[in-house]
This record gives structure tokens, sequence and C-alpha cells, in this order.
């Protein structure tokens, strides 16, 4: 597949290879030489400006050419039954279709500097594009790759694509490891006397039993093997005690031999503190804890809490040696937050450029929908992944 671009910028070279190597699964080759281009007999695309005669011209709105970042003026255009962005006057399709899957994925909107953030400091679902136009439970960015492939084919009947095969997988945060075990002294009586003001009487003496090493059933300890085809990943907190972290003692016993039992059918990752998102150079120290206590070299992570700021907390992960982060989801709503189910690299729209760093895009977090409503949202998850192709991240806690 070859692509005609009159200046080829990284932003272009990241997002067509994302759309052919990421999702149709073809290699994909660039020049900058029309006549190199005009020659050549395989299937073509042009991506400019300005019309270029050739079987498929993608007409370019100016983000792909541009090196800084600009708050995007958002055009609705109708396309097939959706509303999309980037209208285009001219060319193979009624919108630019690589200008919005590159906003999509580089997560774009986020770096704007006036955007309205929760109460944790966090981009929410309704603020986004996708949201407003209706479809952040569909995989746009899938969409239109497979548009884009279909047009390819009409034209050139030799091209060939695939789209990506359905995966599931389990992940898991363990923001508190149990609740009674491995808690320090102090903690545990803060726990049991807050357990008596409140006549949970039942609560209260689990506590002292398990100070007095006697088996109690603790309602967190859901760490089993799971029958599933891929290995889980468990993502454990390891920063000291504090108002949004309160995983037990990780110099104890418990946290120990948990460590042990999980890295026996599971792989390990860091989950760096609540306040990490600021002060990056926490997840240095909070890697290493785990790293000493569990004898692994770790590199996949995922915020807690699923906070984090764009590009600050991915630099900080690329420094310390991570390489595939599992955060980019959405802490109050479920869907695609980045309108794609694939492994991607991570664009840093700062300084323009694609990394190392892989993400790994989540679908639906437990607790954000009741129990009822969870395995409706999860069916309609599932079957849009099964639709279009690509993996299904599901994240749960072991104290939900």
């Amino acid at each position: 597949m070859l692509i005609f671009t009159p200046r080829l910028t990284p932003r272009i070279s990241y997002t067509f290879r994302v759309i052919f190597e990421r999702i149709l699964n073809t290699p994909v080759a660039f020049t900058t030489n029309i006549d190199d281009f005009n020659a050549a007999t395989e299937a073509k695309i042009a991506y400019a400006p300005q019309k270029i005669e050739t079987l498929i011209w993608i007409e370019a709105s100016p983000l792909l050419f541009e090196e800084n970042i600009v708050k995007q003026n958002i055009i609705p255009e109708k396309w097939k039954e959706f509303t999309l962005f980037f209208p285009a006057k001219n060319g193979a399709f009624p919108v630019d279709v690589v200008a919005i899957v590159f906003f999509l994925i580089s997560r774009y909107e986020e770096y704007y500097e006036d955007n309205i953030l929760d109460q944790h400091g966090r981009f929410q679902c309704k603020n986004s594009v996708a949201y407003q136009l209706g479809w952040h439970r569909k995989l746009m960015t899938h969409r239109l790759a497979v548009a884009l492939a279909k047009e390819i084919k009409a034209n050139y009947p030799q091209f060939e694509y695939k789209t990506p095969h359905f995966e599931e997988f389990s992940t898991h945060d363990v923001d508190i490891a149990y609740q009674y075990r491995g808690k320090p002294w102090w903690r545990l009586w803060s726990a049991v006397a807050k357990a008596l003001l409140q006549c949970r009487f039942k609560h209260a003496l689990n506590y002292v039993k398990t100070t007095l090493g006697k088996n109690v059933i603790d309602p967190f300890d859901n760490f089993e093997p799971e029958n599933t085809q891929h290995q889980p990943v468990y993502f454990i907190l390891t920063a000291p005690f504090g108002k949004y972290d309160k995983n037990i003692d990780i110099r104890s016993s418990a946290f120990k031999d948990l460590i042990n039992k999980l890295k026996e059918y599971s792989e390990i990752g860091i989950h760096p503190s609540y306040q990490s998102s600021e002060k990056t150079y926490l997840i240095k120290k909070e890697k290493k804890r785990l790293e000493e206590i569990a004898q692994l070299k770790i590199t996949k992570s995922r915020q807690h809490f699923l906070r984090f700021r764009f590009p600050d907390t991915f630099q900080a992960l690329i420094e310390v040696g991570i390489t595939d982060d599992y955060s980019l989801g959405w802490h109050d709503e479920a869907g695609f937050r980045a309108s794609i189910a694939v492994p991607y690299p991570f664009f840093d729209l700062v300084k323009n450029e694609e990394t190392s760093l892989i993400l790994h895009p989540l679908a639906l977090m437990d607790c954000v929908f009741s129990k009822e409503k969870e395995p409706l949202v999860l069916y309609e998850l599932k079957e849009e992944a099964l639709k279009m192709g690509g993996d299904l991240f599901l994240l749960t806690h072991n104290s939900y």
C-alpha cells in the first residue's frame, strides 16, 4: 500500500501505520515524489490538501500537517448512519477520515487547556466529541479503516487486508488486597473501633480473629486462577497509605504471599498511586518496590483511579521502563476512549512524535454501572468488538 503526501509529517506516518498495520494488518509505504507515485502500479492513495489526479484522493485538512496543538473546530458532517467531523468538499469521502482517526487515537481533545475536569482531575466521557456525537461505544477508528480498505479494494482488486481477531482479556486492579489481613496495628485497631461505633460487631470480631491468627473468610480474597485463553494481568498498588491509596502493608507477609501466588498464574503490573499523575517521580519509586518484592521486571502499568495527564504521565512511564499501559478507558462510562480496540503506540502531541509506549484500550470497568445494568453494557461492547474485531479489555477489582 503506497501513500503519497506532499509532506510526510510524524502525524501522517503514525496515523496511516496505525490504520494499515494495526487494524488492517497490511504493510504501508510513503512517498513525497509525485512522479514515483504516478509510476507505481500497486494500490495507492493520495493524501493532500489539493486535488491529486489519481483513483483515490483524500482531501486533507490541516491537522496532520501541523506541529502545535490548536483547539479544533468540530463541524458535524453526516457519514452513513453516523455524524462525524472534519468535512471535505471533495475527494473519496465527505470527511477527512485520516484526520478523524488521528484526533481520536492521539486523544487530541484531552490536551486542551480549558477542559473541565472532574473532582479528581480527570477528563470526562460526556465532554468527548465521540459522546456528544453519539458513538462513544462504537469502534469508529475501525469503521473508518474498513471503509478506506473497501474503497481501495474497489479500485485495486489486488489489495488484501485482514481485520483483527476478537480477543477478550481479563485485568484486575488490586487497590486493597484484603479487608482483614496485612494491615499495620494502627490501621487494624482503627478499623475495629470504627466497626464498633457502627455496631458492626461481627466485622470487628473478624479483625480481632485475624490478629490472633484464626482463619476468617475475607470478602476481598478473590484471587484464583481463571479459565481464560490469556493470562490475566493484576495491577498492584504499592503506595503508602493515604486518602486514596489504601492497600495493605506491602511489607507484610500477607502481601508478599499474595504476590508469589499471583506470579504462578498471572502477569503482574504496577498500579501507580493517586498522586502519581501530578508527582510523576512517584511512579519510579512504586515500581521499584513492586519489583523488589516480586523479583520481576515490571513493564505493564495502569493508573489508580484511571487518573492520568497527557502527556506527562505517559512520558514518566516511558522513562521508568514501562512498555505497555492499560489506563486508556473511561472512569465514568463504558466504551472505547480512543474509538479503537487494538494495542497501538502512544503519540506525544507536545513533542509531536510517536513513542515506544503501547496503549491497550480499556472498554469497561466494574463499579461504573449497577449490577443489573452492567451485563447489558458488556453485551453491547462485546457485540461491537466481535463485529469490528479487536481486543476487549475488562477491568475488575478483587475488593468489589
